[in-house]
């Protein structure tokens, strides 16, 4: 109140004697849109410039409850001199900011550390760039301060006992540290690396232990930047207490093994810390929320980790009812699945399966450089508008065992109106008739008999319109005919949302419809999904979709190798 209060006053003195501001020194503190308004070069005649000092006022007056006010003990007033012109106000210190290719959250300020700049405009397969809430950036963590310098992590052991053995050994342990010093620092992008600058403490909860294990751990600075951070092992994750495995377990358990947050938790009140040192009870669901929120941006994550770029994708979304009869009972799930190595690329929540959910599913494949030949879908309109948008070159298939789907409905709707039997023989004749066209060898005879079923059923309108549809989206049902590589189906979906429905019924995260945790979710879900490999008697037992599409663990568990890809920069 008192900033309006004086600004009024300034307002108001600045009318009787004409002045003006060098906000030169200034506008560095200024938000974006008060330096570009002040910026803007003066329309008014020199003996005028009155009102355009009070114009100015008041603008700083509507921008004072907003961050980075500016002080009177700043402003530098001098007298209006005839013939002047204001001076250019820019912020000398944008040019230091390093570039980043990430966008950050927008809202999120920098205390003592640079700030990404906006992300390049869309390019001209996307005119409108789909708003990114959080993209996660390897070195670089975002924190309520804003961008932080991650701690740097390195192969220093598969356990405790290993590290401190590597400790022990200083020759060892500085010869196993040097590649991660030389990397260049992702914070600033300086090229000169990091020094080592002493040691800190770090504890960790082993698998199956109650006390938590301290050890040293190195204690690095950059070289350009001067920002401190420490080289941690892959078994030490930052700013948790509990080993990676434990953390990886108990994903696995909430994710793949259908198990809830309170059994899992009950499994981890084996290897607890002692009472006044424990905090919180639901270390599942905030593991959930803390990996889930490295990253909205799902296929950018899966880039980093190594995964080779699909060329053919299923594309599909799954309807799931929860709190039923309220206005927020509708949640959707639009999915791309990979069917070569039967990876997730993308799973996005939405509250309507419309064109804009699947172009907004699409749009993020293509930032991260996924150019699709194929693409299978169930031939939902808004998914047939989405792809027809968004990828004009691309191969379209439409599902075969959709297409059979709606030949039961349709012969359903028929039975009802002509009031037949389920047993008639009429219905068994026009479903062989169907069938045969879908059966066709090839695309030839597939358009002749099509041709022909239409010419039969000229008298009944319900089946005639089964046929007219068919004969509009005839293009996509021949593509399986002439490319039989291509995946005809979208079963491989349609199986990954039954093992996700069992999981989804039972979480109460997903009931809002803007809730943040319902998206973090199905991101965790996804990775574990991706990374944990098929079970014994499978077609690619002991591998998992991450494996079949290229990526190499070094021998590292999944989340110790993501722990290890995201401090590095790539």
């Amino acid at each position: 109140m008192k900033w309006h209060i004086i600004c009024l006053l300034v307002i108001g003195w600045s009318l009787v004697y004409p002045l003006t501001g060098d906000y030169r020194a200034t506008g560095a503190h200024l938000p974006a849109a008060v330096t570009y308004q002040a910026a803007q070069p003066m329309c008014r005649a020199p003996q005028s410039a009155w009102y355009w000092w009070a114009e100015w006022q008041a603008t700083i007056w509507g921008y004072g409850a907003c961050p980075g006010r500016v002080t009177l003990c700043r402003w530098q007033l001098r007298r209006w001199r005839s013939g002047s012109r204001p001076p250019q106000s820019q912020d000398a210190r944008s040019a230091a900011v390093p570039a980043t290719t990430a966008p950050v959250q927008e809202g999120a300020g920098a205390s003592g550390h640079p700030t990404a700049p906006p992300p390049p405009p869309a390019s001209a397969a996307s005119p409108t760039r789909v708003p990114l809430r959080l993209v996660v950036r390897p070195g670089v963590i975002l924190t309520k301060p804003g961008l932080r310098l991650r701690p740097l992590i390195g192969r220093l052991g598969a356990d405790v006992s290993a590290y401190r053995a590597l400790w022990a050994d200083q020759t060892r342990f500085q010869a196993a540290i040097a590649p991660v010093l030389r990397s260049p620092c992702p914070l600033c992008a300086g090229p000169h690396g990091f020094r080592r600058i002493g040691s800190d403490r770090r504890s960790v909860i082993p698998p199956g232990c109650k006390e938590a294990v301290w050890f040293r751990v190195q204690k690095v600075q950059c070289r350009d930047c001067g920002a401190i951070t420490r080289v941690l092992p892959t078994f030490c994750l930052p700013y948790k207490r509990h080993h990676a495995q434990t953390i990886q377990h108990a994903l696995e358990n909430c994710w793949r093994r259908n198990t809830s947050y309170r059994d899992t938790t009950a499994i981890l009140n084996q290897s607890r810390p002692p009472e006044g040192q424990y905090v919180g009870h639901t270390l599942p669901y905030e593991w959930t929320i803390w990996l889930g929120g490295l990253t909205i941006h799902l296929p950018q994550l899966l880039v980093w980790l190594g995964l080779q770029l699909p060329r053919h994708g299923l594309l599909d979304e799954y309807f799931m009812a929860q709190d039923n009869g309220t206005a927020q009972h509708r949640i959707f799930a639009v999915t791309f699945q990979d069917p070569a190595s039967t990876a997730i690329w993308n799973i996005v929540r939405v509250d309507h399966n419309d064109t804009a959910a699947f172009k907004q599913t699409l749009q993020q494949l293509q930032q991260v450089g996924v150019q699709l030949r194929a693409i299978t879908t169930d031939g939902w309109p808004a998914i047939l508008k989405a792809v027809r948008e968004e990828l004009a070159g691309t191969i379209h298939l439409l599902c075969y065992f959709h297409a059979q789907k709606n030949v039961f409905e349709t012969l359903e709707k028929y039975r009802q109106a002509k009031k037949l039997s389920a047993n008639a023989p009429e219905l068994d004749q026009w479903r062989q008739a169907f069938c045969a066209v879908l059966d066709a060898p090839n695309a030839k005879l597939y358009r002749a008999r099509l041709r022909q079923l239409t010419q039969r059923v000229a008298a009944e309108p319900i089946l005639l319109a089964r046929c007219q549809s068919w004969q509009k989206k005839s293009h996509y049902y021949t593509w399986r005919l002439r490319s039989p590589l291509l995946a005809a189906t979208t079963s491989l979906v349609e199986l990954t949302f039954k093992q996700l429905t069992r999981k989804v019924e039972s979480l109460y995260s997903f009931r809002q419809s803007q809730c943040d945790a319902a998206q973090k979710s199905l991101t965790v879900w996804a990775l574990v999904r991706d990374f944990g490999p098929y079970l014994p008697g499978a077609k690619h037992a002991g591998q998992s979709p991450a494996e079949l599409a290229g990526v190499d663990r070094q021998g590292l568990p999944w989340l110790q190798y993501l722990n290890l890809k995201l401090s590095a920069v790539t």
